[in-house]
C-alpha cells in the first residue's frame, strides 16, 4: 500500500494516489437534490476535499439530462479510495471498469469519506446515472430541486455491483451523500 505522496508505479502523486491515478470518496455530509446543478455538486466535492486537506480538483459522479456522468468524467488510470492511515484500496482499474458494473463488480465499495473515515452502512448517494455512466431521467430537475414532488436517482454505497450508482429513485427533499473523484 502507498502512502500520501509518491507512488512507485505512477510517478509523483498527491492525495494519496499516483499522478495517473484517481482518488474517489463519498462525502461525509449529506445534501438534498437541490445541489445547484452538477457544477454546484462539483463545488461541494471540492469544498469537502479542500477542508480535508486534499489538493486535487474533484468532480461529483453525477449526471443530468444534458450530460451523462461518463461524459463528465475523465479517467487516465485506476480509481482508489484512501483511508485515514493513507492506505489506498483499488475500486476500479479504469473508467471502463467503473462503468461496467452491470456485468462486472467494482473491486471495493466507495465508502471512505474525504477525511479517510468509513461512512456507515445503509447510506445512499445521489447519482442520476446508470451503471454504465449513462443519463437517467430522474435527476431532481437537473439537481436544482429539493421538492418532495420531484425524484432523483441514487446509489447505495454498500454495494459493488450496478446498485452502487443505480439503486433506486427517491424524493429530492431527502438528504444523501455525493460520490467525488479526482480529475
Amino acid at each position: 500500500m502507498a502512502s500520501c505522496g509518491a507512488d512507485s508505479t505512477s510517478g509523483e502523486g498527491t492525495d494519496g494516489v499516483g499522478a495517473s491515478e484517481h482518488r474517489a470518496f463519498v462525502t461525509s455530509g449529506t445534501y438534498t437534490g437541490g445541489l445547484g446543478g452538477v457544477s454546484g455538486a462539483d463545488s461541494t466535492c471540492n469544498s469537502a476535499a479542500s477542508a480535508a486537506g486534499l489538493s486535487r480538483t474533484y468532480k461529483a459522479i453525477l449526471g443530468d439530462s444534458s450530460t451523462s456522468a461518463d461524459d463528465r468524467l475523465a479517467f487516465s488510470g485506476s480509481i482508489y479510495i484512501v483511508d485515514s492511515n493513507d492506505e489506498k484500496t483499488l475500486v476500479a482499474g479504469s473508467g471502463s471498469d467503473l462503468w461496467n458494473t452491470s456485468s462486472s463488480d467494482l473491486t471495493n465499495q466507495i465508502n471512505i469519506d474525504e477525511n479517510g473515515d468509513t461512512v456507515t452502512s445503509d447510506d445512499y448517494v445521489w447519482t442520476g446515472t446508470t451503471s454504465e455512466g449513462g443519463e437517467q431521467t430522474s435527476n431532481c430537475s437537473d439537481w436544482s430541486s429539493s421538492s418532495s414532488g420531484v425524484n432523483g436517482f441514487y446509489g447505495n454505497l454498500d454495494l459493488i455491483g450496478e446498485g452502487w450508482v443505480e439503486y433506486d429513485f427517491g424524493s429530492c427533499d431527502q438528504s444523501f451523500h455525493l460520490y467525488c473523484v479526482s480529475q
